[in-house]
């Protein structure tokens, strides 16, 4: 159990109606939804717009395609020179990217180079043109698998081509197990769609709409600090006891790879609390969302599952405050007590949520 001590600052006027226990149950937003399994007719109906398909029976099924690594060629054997050219793509990318994608394919173009990507919120199509780095969210469903094994040319006549499957959770004990309800697909999207960004602020308009930006706005909270630079994009910051402690919890727990400088990689929570909502991270990328928000965005994809932090319980002494919280399959609560102006966290790992 660890000891951590941190400072207080005033306190701030925030309404505590979602801060406090006040005796009822109170569960996570997103539970549950693994369990689901869609239909054919409602995947199809789902599928977004911008996004076409059409059967190729030459493509790599879904089953075959599971057994390849990231960044394979769409041969199962592949020449040491094509290896030792996509590693250099693959540097080149990762100073520019960080640790925040995973690499499928790659293409050059002249001036540019372009990588199919996967990260926890879905497929990107990557861009380094004269030296300058673009990130575009693709925007498929949940329920779209994109091959590890691509054709060399994915970017042809302003269009991006793209093989996979549409899939379905086949059963659930342990973990989920997909399988392919409709196979050997290739997605069309077209890239003005892909890469527009209402607001010029960085990030392109699917990638805002999944998130709850404002695609219209380079500042959703009025903040005076765009979204793209925005540790706390939803919320305006202010200061505050519990918002300070909250700050603390927040740079304990977070991942490596959603730190201030990777733009596209964010930690995600769950709380309608405004104390956790308003909170200034110095080191952090966060996304708090409310619980209509977290429901509504675990259901639109299922990689994106963040952190749960439950109401905060008042102790019998006054000065001892309890907050469950549950990640992923886990979880546990935080003890925060209060003396002499400062806050000493406490990680309670055996608390059974």
């Amino acid at each position: 159990m660890k000891k951590l001590f941190l400072l207080l600052f005033p306190v701030c006027l925030f309404s505590q109606e979602n801060c406090f226990d006040d005796g009822q149950k109170h569960y996570r937003s997103g539970m549950g939804l693994l369990d689901i399994k869609d239909t054919l007719e409602s995947i199809l109906f789902n599928n977004p717009k911008h996004v076409k398909f059409k059967e190729n029976k030459n493509n790599t099924s879904y089953e075959k395609d599971e057994m390849y690594d990231f960044g394979d060629s769409a041969s199962p054997t592949i020449s040491i020179e094509k290896q030792t050219e996509n590693k250099k793509i693959t540097e080149k990318f990762s100073s520019f990217f960080n640790n925040q994608f995973s690499y499928i394919q790659f293409q050059k173009e002249k001036n540019s180079l372009y990588a199919v990507a996967q990260s926890s919120s879905g497929y990107w199509l990557l861009e380094i043109k004269n030296k300058k780095p673009k990130a575009y969210y693709i925007g498929f469903s949940k329920n779209t698998y994109i091959n590890r094994n691509q054709k060399e040319k994915f970017i042809q006549n302003n269009k991006l081509y793209l093989d996979g499957s549409f899939l379905t959770v086949k059963s659930k004990i342990r973990f989920a197990e997909m399988e392919a309800v409709k196979d050997y697909l290739t997605f069309e999207v077209n890239l003005a769609d892909i890469k527009k960004d209402s607001d010029n602020d960085g990030y392109n308009d699917f990638f805002e709409k999944l998130i709850y930006l404002n695609p219209q706005s380079k500042d959703t909270d009025g903040d005076g600090i765009s979204d793209f630079d925005d540790l706390n994009p939803l919320h305006k910051s202010e200061k505050g006891k519990f918002i300070s402690l909250y700050e603390e919890i927040i740079d304990l727990d977070a991942s490596i790879y959603c730190n201030s400088e990777n733009h596209y990689s964010f930690e995600l929570y769950d709380s309608d609390c405004e104390y956790f909502q308003k909170v200034n991270p110095q080191k952090r990328r966060v996304l708090i969302l409310s619980g209509t928000q977290a429901y509504q965005l675990n259901d639109d994809y299922r990689n994106l599952l963040g952190t749960f932090y439950g109401r905060i319980k008042n102790g019998s002494d006054e000065k001892t405050f309890y907050i469950p919280y549950f990640k992923k399959s886990s979880g546990g609560r935080i003890i925060a007590e209060y003396k002499n102006g400062k806050w000493s966290i406490f990680e309670d790992l055996q608390f059974k949520v």
